[in-house]
Formats: structure tokens, C-alpha cells, sequence
């Protein structure tokens, strides 16, 4: 008997709630079950085990993510793929952030505390988003602004960030036009068979 495909995203619903609520400590089958209202077997239908379901909810997160960082990048109205994508990235990590959302973070890195692996599925997206760069000075000035960016996010994540609030808008724009003028500065792109982006 085959599961409805709507019962996978009422369990990552439900268990994402609980993290946010409760901490990935607190997410069990059993509590899954009664938040989700899918049977212990409807669960473990989709998931094995507890790992795998953190780890879907990881990957979840990161696409939304990305789903995100296009839409944000996609406004951007600049000619370089990588460009775009590193805009989206750029204002992604410093988008105003949800309570809800900074609780599921941080449940979520207690958990790979104890289960490193569960990083995998980011670890698996940062090979994906950075295969075509060529690691050049260029490239490492531009990881640098990226770096700026995501330091951000985590020093507003752990609320320990002395910038003031006021300042954060302008500190992100400064990162972005940082962005853009690699980007005016990059030689144009060379074309291969196999090449998607440019710069």
C-alpha cells in the first residue's frame, strides 16, 4: 500500500513545529504522531529513523533557501549567473529573520552538535553552489563579501551582534555594490559546452 505523497510534508510540517517550539531534542515518533496526526507507520514510511528526518528537514530548509536567494537574485538585473546567485546569497543572510525560523536554526545545529552528519545535505549544497568557481583571488574576494554576509546572519542569529540596527541596511548595501563592481570588473565570461555561468 502506497502512502499519500501530502502525508511526507504533514510529517516535516509537524517536525519542524516541534523544533521550533520544543528543540530537535524533543522530536520523537511518538510526539510526531500525535503533531502530525500520521501514524507511527506513516512516518516511519517516509522516514527511517530520526536521522533521516532531521536530515530532510535540513534539506527543506536549504530549499527554501535557494528558492529565496533566486527570487532575490533574480531582481538583481545583472548579466553574470554568479553574480545573481551570490546577490541572492547576499540578501538572503541578511533578510530580516522570523523567531520562528531562529529557533528551528538553532534546534536544529544542537542536534547536528551531537550528529555532525546531518550537515551532510548542506555540505552536499555547498559543493553543488560553488563547483564552477575557480577558487582565483577574484573568486576569494568574492567568497570573502559572501563570508561578511553569513557572519551576519549568525551574529543577529545569537543576538550578539554590536551593530546597531539602524546600521545593518547600510552595511548590507555596501556588501551588495561590493558585489556588483566585481561583477562590472569581471572579464566577460568564455563560453564552453559545458559552462552555465560566467564571471
Amino acid at each position: 500500500m502506497t502512502r499519500p505523497p501530502k502525508a511526507r510534508q504533514k510529517v516535516l510540517d509537524a517536525a519542524r513545529r516541534i523544533v521550533e517550539t520544543r528543540g530537535a531534542g524533543h522530536l520523537t515518533f511518538e510526539t510526531l504522531a500525535e503533531e502530525s496526526g500520521v501514524t507511527r507507520g506513516g512516518i516511519t514510511y517516509h522516514f527511517r529513523t530520526k536521522e533521516d528526518l532531521l536530515k530532510a528537514l535540513i534539506e527543506s530548509d536549504i530549499a527554501d533557501w535557494n528558492l529565496a536567494a533566486e527570487q532575490l537574485g533574480g531582481d538583481a538585473g545583472m548579466p553574470c549567473p554568479k553574480a545573481c546567485r551570490m546577490i541572492g546569497h547576499v540578501r538572503s543572510s541578511l533578510a530580516d529573520e522570523d523567531d520562528a525560523h531562529k529557533r528551528f536554526v538553532t534546534g536544529m545545529i544542537s542536534a547536528a552538535m551531537v550528529d555532525p552528519q546531518l550537515l551532510d545535505p548542506v555540505r552536499t549544497h555547498l559543493a553543488e553552489e560553488f563547483a564552477d568557481w575557480r577558487w582565483d583571488d577574484a573568486d576569494l574576494e568574492r567568497y570573502l563579501l559572501l563570508l561578511a554576509a553569513d557572519g551576519l546572519f549568525w551574529n543577529q542569529l545569537f543576538n550578539v551582534s554590536p551593530l546597531p540596527p539602524a546600521a545593518r541596511p547600510r552595511l548590507a548595501a555596501l556588501i551588495e555594490a561590493k558585489v556588483r563592481a566585481f561583477a562590472a570588473d569581471a572579464p566577460p565570461p568564455t563560453e564552453s559546452p559545458n559552462s552555465t555561468s560566467g564571471t
